[in-house]
C-alpha cells in the first residue's frame, strides 16, 4: 500500500513511534509532505496517486485542517481518502465537516492504523472480479446474488439484479434497450423495451443518490458511469 503522510515538520517524521515510521515498518511505501503540501511532487502524484493520505495532526488541528482543505479544494489528491491522526486531547475539537474519511488516535497502535487505512481504501476502491464488483459504495456479490450499498443490503428482484450486474460489468459502455433485454435477461421480452425503462427507474430508486451512476444516453439507451 502506498501512503502520503502530511506532517508539521519533515525532520520529525522519522522519529520512532511517528505515523510515517510506523507505516514504513508495516511495509507501506511512504511519501512525506508538510501541511502546506511542500515536499510533494504534485505532477508525479497526478500520474500515480497513493491509496491513502494520512494527516499527522497531533495537537495542531488548525494547521492540519488547512492542509485537508487544500487537498480537497483541488489537485491530484482531491479524491484520495484521508485519514487523520489526532491525540485524545484534541479529539473533541475535530471538525468532521472538513472532508476527511476517518481518524486514528495517537499514540499510534500499528495494527489499528493499518486496519483503518485498509478500510478507507476499500470504501473508495473500484474493482471487479468474477464474483465481486465494487463501484464506490456499491458492492455487487455475483456469487452470493446480492447487492449492498454502504454495507446496507439492497432488496432487488431477479431482473433488477441482473440489469444492475450487467451494467456494472460493462461500465462506460452504452447499451440500447433491446441489447439490455437480450443480454442482461437472456431473452426478448414480449412487452417491449419499455420494461427496461421501468426496471432502470426502480433500480435507481432503490440505490438513492447512488442511482445517478446509471446514466441515460438520450436516443440510445443506458450505461453505468465508468
Amino acid at each position: 500500500m502506498r501512503a502520503i503522510v502530511i506532517c508539521a515538520e519533515l525532520e520529525t517524521a522519522g522519529v520512532a513511534g511517528s505515523v510515517a515510521t510506523t507505516l514504513g515498518e508495516l511495509g507501506c511505501r511512504v511519501t512525506l509532505g508538510r501541511f502546506d503540501l511542500g515536499g510533494l511532487d504534485l505532477d508525479e502524484l497526478g500520474q500515480k496517486p497513493p491509496n491513502v493520505v494520512v494527516v499527522d495532526a497531533g495537537d495542531d488541528l488548525l494547521r492540519a485542517n488547512r492542509a485537508i482543505k487544500r487537498i480537497r479544494d483541488d489537485g491530484p489528491l482531491v479524491e484520495v481518502p484521508i485519514l487523520v491522526a489526532v491525540t485524545v486531547a484534541s479529539l473533541p475539537s475535530l471538525d468532521f465537516s472538513i472532508g476527511f474519511d476517518d481518524f486514528v488516535l495517537e499514540p499510534i497502535v500499528p495494527a489499528e492504523l493499518y486496519a483503518r487505512m485498509r478500510q478507507v481504501d476499500w470504501r473508495s476502491a473500484t474493482f471487479g472480479s468474477d464474483e465481486i464488483l465494487k463501484i464506490e459504495d456499491l458492492v455487487i456479490d455475483i456469487a452470493g446474488y446480492e447487492a449492498r450499498l454502504a454495507g446496507r443490503r439492497i432488496e432487488l428482484t431477479h431482473q433488477e439484479f441482473e440489469l444492475l450486474r450487467y451494467l456494472a460489468q460493462h461500465r462506460g459502455r452504452v447499451f440500447t434497450r433491446e441489447a439490455l433485454l437480450e443480454r442482461a435477461w437472456g431473452y426478448r421480452y414480449a412487452g417491449g423495451t419499455r420494461t427496461v425503462d421501468i426496471h432502470v427507474r426502480r433500480v435507481r430508486s432503490k440505490l438513492g443518490e447512488a442511482g445517478s451512476m446509471i446514466e441515460t444516453v438520450r436516443n440510445v439507451g443506458y450505461k453505468m458511469r465508468g
